[in-house]
C-alpha cells in the first residue's frame, strides 16, 4: 500500500476523475454529478487516510523513497474538495426550500 505507484496514482487518478466530472457538470444541466464529486472526494479521503494508517503502522520497519509528509497532500486535497461539495449541496438544498415556500 505505500509504494509510490500506489498511493499517489489512485489519488492522481481520483482527481482526473473528478475534473473530468466536473467539466460534466459545468457543461450540462444532470443534477446528481455533484453528488458523484462528493463521492469521489470523500473516496480521496478514506484512501489517502488508509494509506497514513499503513505507513503509521510500519514506519519504523519500512523506509520509504519518498518524504512520508507527502501523504498528507491527497488527504488534505480531498478533504478540501468534500467540504467545497458539503457546502455546494447544502446552498442546493436551501433553495429547494426557498423555491418550495415560494
Amino acid at each position: 500500500m505505500l509504494n509510490p505507484y500506489f498511493a499517489f496514482g489512485v489519488p492522481l487518478f481520483l482527481i482526473v476523475l473528478y475534473i473530468i466530472f466536473a467539466f460534466i457538470r459545468n457543461k450540462s444541466h444532470i443534477r446528481y454529478i455533484g453528488f458523484v464529486l462528493l463521492l469521489i472526494a470523500t473516496f480521496m479521503v478514506a484512501f489517502s487516510f488508509q494509506v497514513l494508517q499503513g505507513y503509521w503502522t510500519i514506519e519504523r520497519n519500512h523506509p520509504l523513497s519518498y518524504s512520508p509528509n507527502l501523504l498528507w497532500l491527497p488527504l488534505l486535497l480531498g478533504a478540501v474538495l468534500a467540504i467545497v461539495n458539503i457546502w455546494r449541496g447544502v446552498k442546493r438544498l436551501r433553495s429547494f426550500k426557498e423555491d418550495s415556500t415560494n
